[in-house]
Protein backbone atom coordinates (compact mmCIF):
# COMPACT_ATOMS: atom_id res chain seq x y z
CA UNK A 1 0.00 0.00 0.00
CA UNK A 2 1.35 3.78 -1.10
CA UNK A 3 1.07 6.22 1.12
CA UNK A 4 0.69 10.08 0.54
CA UNK A 5 1.50 13.12 2.52
CA UNK A 6 -1.95 14.27 3.54
CA UNK A 7 -1.40 18.37 2.84
CA UNK A 8 -0.03 20.73 5.98
CA UNK A 9 -1.28 17.85 8.40
CA UNK A 10 2.01 16.24 7.39
CA UNK A 11 0.44 12.89 8.15
CA UNK A 12 1.53 10.19 5.80
CA UNK A 13 -1.56 8.40 5.22
CA UNK A 14 -2.52 5.67 2.85
CA UNK A 15 -3.73 5.82 -0.46
CA UNK A 16 -7.02 4.16 -0.02
CA UNK A 17 -8.31 4.19 3.88
CA UNK A 18 -11.13 2.66 5.27
CA UNK A 19 -14.86 4.23 5.55
CA UNK A 20 -16.85 2.68 8.42
CA UNK A 21 -20.57 3.64 7.06
CA UNK A 22 -22.47 0.79 7.82
CA UNK A 23 -19.91 -1.90 7.98
CA UNK A 24 -18.54 -0.71 11.39
CA UNK A 25 -22.75 -0.20 12.58
CA UNK A 26 -22.50 -3.40 13.93
CA UNK A 27 -24.22 -3.67 18.05
CA UNK A 28 -23.08 -5.46 20.62
CA UNK A 29 -20.30 -8.63 21.46
CA UNK A 30 -20.51 -9.86 17.51
CA UNK A 31 -19.76 -5.49 16.48
CA UNK A 32 -16.84 -5.00 18.16
CA UNK A 33 -15.18 -8.24 17.75
CA UNK A 34 -16.19 -7.70 13.60
CA UNK A 35 -14.42 -3.97 13.71
CA UNK A 36 -11.60 -5.35 15.65
CA UNK A 37 -11.31 -7.86 12.73
CA UNK A 38 -11.90 -5.57 10.16
CA UNK A 39 -9.19 -3.02 11.25
CA UNK A 40 -6.47 -5.48 11.78
CA UNK A 41 -6.86 -6.80 8.64
CA UNK A 42 -6.94 -3.00 7.22
CA UNK A 43 -3.74 -2.54 8.99
CA UNK A 44 -2.00 -5.82 7.74
CA UNK A 45 -2.82 -4.42 4.49
CA UNK A 46 -1.00 -0.99 5.06
CA UNK A 47 -4.26 1.22 4.89
CA UNK A 48 -4.11 3.62 8.96
CA UNK A 49 -6.84 5.90 8.37
CA UNK A 50 -9.93 5.23 9.65
CA UNK A 51 -13.07 7.68 8.71
CA UNK A 52 -16.41 7.43 11.40
CA UNK A 53 -19.23 9.55 12.10
CA UNK A 54 -21.72 10.13 14.88
CA UNK A 55 -24.47 9.44 12.02
CA UNK A 56 -22.77 6.00 11.72
CA UNK A 57 -24.45 4.54 14.21
CA UNK A 58 -22.06 1.80 16.79
CA UNK A 59 -19.37 2.64 14.39
CA UNK A 60 -17.04 5.03 16.98
CA UNK A 61 -17.80 3.34 19.62
CA UNK A 62 -16.56 0.17 17.84
CA UNK A 63 -13.41 1.68 16.73
CA UNK A 64 -12.87 2.99 20.66
CA UNK A 65 -13.30 -0.50 21.49
CA UNK A 66 -10.87 -1.88 19.04
CA UNK A 67 -7.98 0.67 19.21
CA UNK A 68 -6.48 -1.08 22.94
CA UNK A 69 -6.34 -4.66 21.18
CA UNK A 70 -4.85 -3.42 17.97
CA UNK A 71 -0.17 -3.37 18.04
CA UNK A 72 0.83 -0.91 19.97
CA UNK A 73 -2.67 0.25 21.05
CA UNK A 74 -3.82 1.73 18.10
CA UNK A 75 -0.76 4.06 17.72
CA UNK A 76 -0.69 3.01 13.94
CA UNK A 77 -4.13 4.29 13.33
CA UNK A 78 -5.19 7.81 12.21
CA UNK A 79 -8.91 8.27 13.59
CA UNK A 80 -11.30 10.50 11.84
CA UNK A 81 -14.55 11.31 13.12
CA UNK A 82 -17.47 14.41 12.18
CA UNK A 83 -19.69 16.49 13.63
CA UNK A 84 -23.20 16.94 12.90
CA UNK A 85 -24.82 19.74 14.45
CA UNK A 86 -26.05 23.11 13.54
CA UNK A 87 -25.61 25.09 16.67
CA UNK A 88 -22.11 25.31 18.83
CA UNK A 89 -23.61 24.15 22.17
CA UNK A 90 -25.17 21.09 19.71
CA UNK A 91 -21.66 20.19 18.93
CA UNK A 92 -19.60 20.80 21.72
CA UNK A 93 -22.47 18.01 23.31
CA UNK A 94 -21.44 15.66 20.12
CA UNK A 95 -18.14 16.02 20.47
CA UNK A 96 -17.64 15.74 24.12
CA UNK A 97 -19.76 12.12 23.73
CA UNK A 98 -17.51 10.94 20.32
CA UNK A 99 -13.93 11.82 22.70
CA UNK A 100 -16.14 9.26 24.97
CA UNK A 101 -16.75 6.50 22.87
CA UNK A 102 -13.55 6.77 20.71
CA UNK A 103 -11.39 6.85 24.10
CA UNK A 104 -10.16 10.40 23.74
CA UNK A 105 -8.63 10.01 20.63
CA UNK A 106 -9.53 11.77 17.80
CA UNK A 107 -7.28 12.32 14.79
CA UNK A 108 -8.83 14.48 12.06
CA UNK A 109 -12.21 16.50 13.10
CA UNK A 110 -14.49 17.33 10.23
CA UNK A 111 -17.48 19.25 9.99
CA UNK A 112 -20.13 16.72 8.47
CA UNK A 113 -22.07 18.17 5.89
CA UNK A 114 -21.18 21.37 6.73
CA UNK A 115 -23.90 21.79 9.51
CA UNK A 116 -23.51 25.28 11.07
CA UNK A 117 -19.47 25.36 9.77
CA UNK A 118 -19.50 28.69 10.32
CA UNK A 119 -19.84 28.89 14.00
CA UNK A 120 -18.22 25.17 14.49
CA UNK A 121 -15.13 24.97 12.38
CA UNK A 122 -13.42 27.97 14.60
CA UNK A 123 -14.46 25.34 17.75
CA UNK A 124 -12.66 23.06 16.06
CA UNK A 125 -9.36 25.14 15.56
CA UNK A 126 -9.69 25.87 19.17
CA UNK A 127 -9.81 22.17 19.79
CA UNK A 128 -6.91 21.95 17.26
CA UNK A 129 -4.82 24.62 19.31
CA UNK A 130 -5.43 22.98 22.48
CA UNK A 131 -3.88 20.25 21.34
CA UNK A 132 -7.22 17.73 21.54
CA UNK A 133 -7.32 17.08 18.08
CA UNK A 134 -4.47 16.96 15.26
CA UNK A 135 -6.32 18.82 12.19
CA UNK A 136 -9.79 19.92 11.30
CA UNK A 137 -11.74 19.30 7.75
CA UNK A 138 -15.00 20.11 6.52
CA UNK A 139 -16.90 17.51 4.26
CA UNK A 140 -20.12 17.09 2.10
CA UNK A 141 -21.67 14.29 -0.33
CA UNK A 142 -22.98 16.92 -2.91
CA UNK A 143 -21.20 19.27 -5.55
CA UNK A 144 -23.37 21.55 -4.43
CA UNK A 145 -22.02 22.44 -1.22
CA UNK A 146 -18.86 23.40 -2.99
CA UNK A 147 -19.24 26.83 -2.62
CA UNK A 148 -19.41 26.60 1.04
CA UNK A 149 -16.88 24.25 1.15
CA UNK A 150 -14.84 26.51 -0.57
CA UNK A 151 -15.56 29.72 2.01
CA UNK A 152 -14.47 27.28 4.63
CA UNK A 153 -11.10 26.62 2.85
CA UNK A 154 -10.50 30.40 2.87
CA UNK A 155 -10.82 30.85 6.34
CA UNK A 156 -7.40 29.27 6.64
CA UNK A 157 -9.49 26.97 9.42
CA UNK A 158 -9.49 23.81 7.50
CA UNK A 159 -6.78 21.40 7.50
CA UNK A 160 -8.18 19.00 5.39
CA UNK A 161 -11.32 18.38 2.39
CA UNK A 162 -13.45 15.11 2.27
CA UNK A 163 -15.31 15.76 -1.15
CA UNK A 164 -16.84 13.24 -3.97
CA UNK A 165 -14.81 11.91 -6.17
CA UNK A 166 -15.09 9.47 -9.73
CA UNK A 167 -15.11 9.09 -12.85
CA UNK A 168 -18.74 10.44 -13.44
CA UNK A 169 -18.20 13.40 -10.68
CA UNK A 170 -15.40 15.62 -11.66
CA UNK A 171 -16.82 18.98 -10.45
CA UNK A 172 -13.75 19.16 -7.57
CA UNK A 173 -11.38 19.57 -10.30
CA UNK A 174 -12.50 22.48 -11.53
CA UNK A 175 -12.63 24.84 -8.63
CA UNK A 176 -11.36 22.83 -5.16
CA UNK A 177 -8.36 20.62 -6.11
CA UNK A 178 -6.65 23.42 -7.83
CA UNK A 179 -7.60 25.42 -4.33
CA UNK A 180 -6.58 23.08 -2.26
CA UNK A 181 -3.30 22.51 -4.09
CA UNK A 182 -2.94 26.16 -3.32
CA UNK A 183 -3.42 26.11 0.46
CA UNK A 184 -1.41 22.68 0.96
CA UNK A 185 -5.09 21.40 2.30
CA UNK A 186 -5.30 17.41 2.65
CA UNK A 187 -8.07 16.06 0.43
CA UNK A 188 -9.94 12.78 0.85
CA UNK A 189 -11.85 11.16 -1.74
CA UNK A 190 -15.37 9.78 -0.72
CA UNK A 191 -17.62 7.27 -3.44
CA UNK A 192 -14.30 6.94 -5.52
CA UNK A 193 -17.29 3.76 -6.92
CA UNK A 194 -20.78 4.66 -6.54
CA UNK A 195 -22.14 8.08 -5.82
CA UNK A 196 -23.88 8.30 -2.51
CA UNK A 197 -27.67 8.40 -3.66
CA UNK A 198 -27.41 7.41 -7.16
CA UNK A 199 -25.06 3.89 -6.06
CA UNK A 200 -25.48 2.67 -9.31
CA UNK A 201 -24.82 5.58 -11.95
CA UNK A 202 -21.44 4.91 -12.65
CA UNK A 203 -21.02 1.14 -12.45
CA UNK A 204 -23.85 1.21 -14.84
CA UNK A 205 -22.68 3.72 -17.19
CA UNK A 206 -19.75 1.58 -17.76
CA UNK A 207 -20.40 -1.56 -17.88
CA UNK A 208 -19.66 -3.57 -20.97
CA UNK A 209 -16.56 -1.53 -21.13
CA UNK A 210 -13.76 -4.03 -22.34
CA UNK A 211 -11.37 -4.48 -19.68
CA UNK A 212 -8.42 -6.02 -21.41
CA UNK A 213 -6.34 -3.12 -22.14
CA UNK A 214 -6.43 -2.25 -18.47
CA UNK A 215 -4.88 -5.88 -17.00
CA UNK A 216 -1.64 -4.52 -17.06
CA UNK A 217 -2.61 -1.95 -14.60
CA UNK A 218 -3.92 -4.34 -12.23
CA UNK A 219 -7.72 -3.66 -13.68
CA UNK A 220 -9.71 -7.19 -12.24
CA UNK A 221 -13.27 -5.38 -12.50
CA UNK A 222 -15.03 -1.87 -12.45
CA UNK A 223 -14.62 -0.68 -9.52
CA UNK A 224 -10.64 -1.43 -9.48
CA UNK A 225 -10.93 0.65 -12.84
CA UNK A 226 -12.58 3.26 -10.94
CA UNK A 227 -10.11 3.07 -8.63
CA UNK A 228 -7.04 2.80 -10.19
CA UNK A 229 -8.37 5.87 -12.65
CA UNK A 230 -8.27 7.81 -9.14
CA UNK A 231 -4.89 6.63 -8.16
CA UNK A 232 -3.58 7.77 -11.02
CA UNK A 233 -4.52 11.40 -10.60
CA UNK A 234 -1.29 13.35 -9.33
CA UNK A 235 -1.65 15.14 -6.58
CA UNK A 236 0.72 17.86 -7.03
CA UNK A 237 -0.84 18.76 -10.69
Amino acid sequence: MQQRTLGRTGWRVSEISCGTYQTFDVPGAAGRAQVLALMRANLAAGVNLFDSAPMYGHSEANIGAALPALPRGGADCLIATKVLQSSLAGARQQIAHSFQVIGGRIDLLQIHNMAGWREVLPHLAELKAQGRIGATGVTHYSSGAFGEIEAAMRTGLADVIQVPYNLGEREVERRLLPLAREMNLGVLVMTPIRPLFRRGALLDRLRGLELAPFRDYGVSDLGSLCLKWLLSKDPDV
